[in-house]
């Protein structure tokens, strides 16, 4: 499966996952991940469709291939979130206020770097 393949799957994923059709997405999600299994954004998108089936338990196991790896910007923060919602529903409380603590800690950033490039722009 090359590139162009990947994303058009990962495409029409988030469109079932839109249509609430979260089985036909976790049928793509779990094929991507046979073939792009070190795949970030492969593998946050089969976390959401797992967690958003009610599979938690298994949701977990693949959110903790990426416990530790260095992602973007944007995907830390999905990350710290979806980690966030996965430990609530197993009942590990502490571990979800803390993952929750992370993600609202980045979009805190996110929103101060945009006061500031908002104060530029006003300013030019």
């Amino acid at each position: 499966m090359d590139i162009s393949q990947k994303e058009f799957l990962l495409v029409l994923a988030y469109l079932y996952i839109r249509y609430c059709k979260y089985d036909e997405a976790l049928t793509i999600y779990r094929s991507l991940f046979e073939f792009f299994d070190e795949d970030e954004e492969v593998v946050l998108d089969l976390t959401f469709a797992l967690y958003a089936t009610g599979r938690a338990q298994e949701a977990f196991t693949y959110l903790k291939k990426l416990d530790g790896v260095e992602l973007i910007h944007d995907k830390q923060k999905l990350f710290f979130l979806l980690k966030s919602h996965v430990t609530w529903g197993l009942g590990r409380d502490r571990e979800s206020r803390e993952s929750l603590i992370h993600y609202l800690c980045l979009e805190e950033k996110d929103m101060r770097a945009r006061e500031i490039t908002s104060m530029a722009d006003r300013e030019n």
